[in-house]
């Protein structure tokens, strides 16, 4: 992640700095036919204190980022790959620690950032051969192979519940002092984003692949990709 945390001091000159944190993730995984199965999650994340955690939402777990954040267009325009360095944390807020708010597909990470956080993720998801065939397979790759379909929804904000609200998107130009925030895709006070995937092991790896659009209309625009590692969410 490329951010800056302010200084792990706490405020006031308190000689006892405190932090406190509670979360829950719940999943639940019902059958639909055969192997094929409806994931669904949901995970929230809370900091307090007077040395709080940031979250930052956006993107997956274990996510393979290849090159660099930051690229220039050809308008002069700055184009973000992983992290949206455009959207700054809070400056009356006083930060020691940072973690991500994931998944949320369809963003990079930071579309929203705070000292609390909450994500919503629906996959189906479809064992390709291993539900519709009946034979043993021998092959890793295509015994693992599934295809998914997802939704994701996700917020982050800081202090008190009333001030939750859909992140906004932020994008500037170099040596331009101008930045322009652009209200998140989504549903109510949630970012959104939905699209498709594919998972399998390769090479003693189980590695996922997603494409997700931004809930801002039906398939508008290209995709963000997401090469990552893990079995679950």
């Amino acid at each position: 992640m490329n951010a800056r945390i302010k200084s792990s001091a706490a405020p006031g000159g308190a000689d006892h700095p405190t932090i406190f944190n509670a979360g829950l993730d719940v999943r639940h995984y019902l059958p639909i036919y055969r192997n094929i199965i409806w994931a669904v999650r949901a995970a929230a994340d809370f900091s307090w204190g007077n040395e709080k955690m940031i979250y930052y939402l956006g993107g997956v777990d274990n996510w393979l980022m290849f090159g660099n954040n930051q690229k220039t267009n050809d308008d002069g325009s700055v184009k973000y790959r992983y992290f949206n360095e455009a959207n700054t944390p809070a400056q009356d807020v006083e930060y020691t620690y940072q973690s991500l708010a994931v998944n949320l597909r369809g963003f990079i990470q930071n579309v929203a950032s705070g000292n609390n956080a909450a994500v919503i993720n629906s996959e189906i998801r479809v064992p390709v051969f291993s539900s519709f065939f009946n034979k043993p397979i021998n092959n890793a790759f295509l015994r693992n192979l599934q295809v998914v379909q997802f939704v994701d929804l996700g917020t982050a904000w800081n202090g008190a519940y009333n001030k939750i609200e859909r992140p906004g998107v932020s994008y500037s130009q170099d040596n331009n002092p101008i930045s322009v925030k652009v209200k998140a895709g989504g549903i109510g006070p949630f970012a959104g984003g939905y699209g498709f995937g594919a998972r399998s092991m390769l090479l003693g790896y189980f590695l996922r692949f997603d494409a997700g659009w931004e809930m801002n209309g039906f398939f508008k625009g290209k995709p963000k990709m997401y090469l990552a590692m893990g079995l679950d969410f």
